[in-house]
């Protein structure tokens, strides 16, 4: 089976070869055409060149159309700072108050050069790689909320200013959904939501104001035929059994999530995808350990309806030997 024909029977319940890999590499792909991290956030097709040489390297079973978490906020008027060996950081949030924030306007994805670029690598990624999907990220709405207000401001908003900031929430959904009306028109099939911010709520406000947004976008992809996936960092337990329910088919778990209580918490309402540690067990380890860790985590669940990869995005100098690993121990689990 090529990736193609393994991820698309795989999400459908179908009999696979092997479990799709769907490592999230992030800054990794750097390794493979030499650019630096500022290149890779702003110039799409080095971005892209970079994500199609790794995949062909490494054996995972998607492009990668990605890089850092600033796009959207950054159309709403954030201020990102960039640098060349790591990833931007949040210079100034766009605005200072959530009555400001409540005001916004959806924003389009063709006015926002960095977010049409996504839309744009996506569209010669499927024009340049036959066997492979491109996977392209759109941030969770909670997520560009807090970078558009920021972080910490944005939590206690949520507990002392839900009104405003359900609002808010409201618009930032309609505009990832026009970031995947765009996606769809080029064909996109397979799109992950990063909502790491939306880890740090809890289940009522996540209940409350967040839920709806989820079900709304996952909703829409579901409606175009695409193929839902989140990612939301850290330990999401109190979280799952709601995240489940949004319509999302693929949800990614972190090394601090326990596999088999998150496998009992879905309970075969998703996909679960992880969750060896990306630092200890990819980035500072050996290949050899790396393909241990995949394979005891395989004996650990004992399920071969979920997948098995690294809990979050590996660092930009992980061995490439290392990442390997995880296709070759892939291969010899489902032997």
């Amino acid at each position: 089976m090529n990736s193609k024909e393994r991820l698309d029977a795989f999400v459908q319940g179908k009999t696979t070869d092997r479990r799709p890999n769907l490592t999230i590499v992030g800054s990794f792909v750097t390794q493979y055409n030499d650019i630096d991290i500022e290149t890779y956030c702003k110039d799409y097709k080095k971005m892209l060149e970079a994500s199609i040489l790794c995949t062909r390297d490494v054996g995972i079973d998607y492009v990668q159309i990605a890089s850092d978490l600033l796009r959207e906020a950054e159309g709403f008027g954030s201020t990102v700072e960039y640098y060349p060996d790591r990833l931007p950081t949040l210079k100034k949030p766009a605005v200072d108050s959530i009555e400001e924030a409540a005001e916004l306007k959806p924003i389009k994805t063709k006015n926002i050069p960095r977010m049409y670029d996504l839309v744009l690598a996506t569209k010669e990624a499927i024009e340049q790689v036959d066997d492979v999907y491109p996977f392209t990220l759109i941030v969770g709405p909670v997520t560009i909320a807090g970078n558009t207000r920021g972080v910490s401001p944005f939590m206690k908003d949520v507990v002392r200013k839900p009104d405003q900031s359900k609002k808010f929430l409201e618009v930032v959904t309609e505009t990832i959904i026009d970031f995947i009306d765009e996606l769809a028109a080029v064909g996109a099939k397979y799109i992950y939501l990063a909502d790491p911010i939306a880890s740090l709520i809890s289940p009522k406000a996540y209940a409350d104001m967040a839920i709806e947004c989820h079900e709304k976008i996952y909703g829409h992809m579901n409606s175009l035929g695409i193929t839902g996936r989140l990612h939301m960092c850290g330990n999401t337990e109190h979280l799952l059994p709601l995240t489940a329910t949004t319509g999302v088919k693929i949800i990614d778990i972190d090394t601090q999530v326990n596999y088999k209580k998150a496998l009992e918490l879905v309970d075969g309402k998703v996909i679960l995808n992880g969750n060896i540690n990306p630092v200890d067990d990819v980035f500072s380890s050996t290949a050899e350990h790396t393909y241990n860790a995949i394979i005891n985590l395989s004996k650990e669940i004992q399920d071969d309806n979920n997948l098995l990869m690294p809990g979050c995005e590996l660092p930009t100098k992980t061995p490439k030997e290392n990442v390997r690993a995880i296709t070759r121990a892939l291969k010899a689990i489902d032997s």
